[in-house]
């Protein structure tokens, strides 16, 4: 199959809530699929309001394939450490085309709110 979406993809408003007091923690994720014959090699770029951008490592998303990686979880992006409660922009730049979602779950109020968003394709 032939790899559907763009090789990258800005998210303009990120926000890793903490984690809250329900048994599912709060959370942010990055939802990514891969449509094609062969791995995408995606890299994360994270821009602040008050501090220079940070780059991540290339992380791999297999062929035909979709991961769905905690963005508090830096082992499932490439190293990359993305503070708590911080406003944030994400840019992903990936060598093969791909589909990005961000799903945000805010749990510190008692209640779950969910946001899900899909990225703005740039190429």
């Amino acid at each position: 199959m032939k790899h559907l979406g763009k090789k990258v993809w800005v998210i303009p408003d990120g926000y890793i809530p903490s984690e809250g007091s329900m048994s599912i923690p709060g959370h942010e994720c990055l939802c990514i699929v891969n449509t094609g014959d062969s791995d995408a090699k995606v890299k994360l770029t994270v821009f602040f309001e008050d501090r220079e951008p940070i780059e991540g490592d290339y992380f791999v998303v297999k062929a035909r394939r979709t991961i769905h990686a905690w963005l508090n979880k830096s082992d499932l992006i490439g190293g990359l450490v993305i503070p708590k409660e911080v406003p944030y922009s994400l840019v992903v730049e990936s060598d093969k085309e791909i589909v990005v979602q961000l799903s945000r779950l805010d749990t510190r109020l008692g209640n779950m709110a969910l946001l899900s968003v899909i990225g703005f394709p740039i190429e």
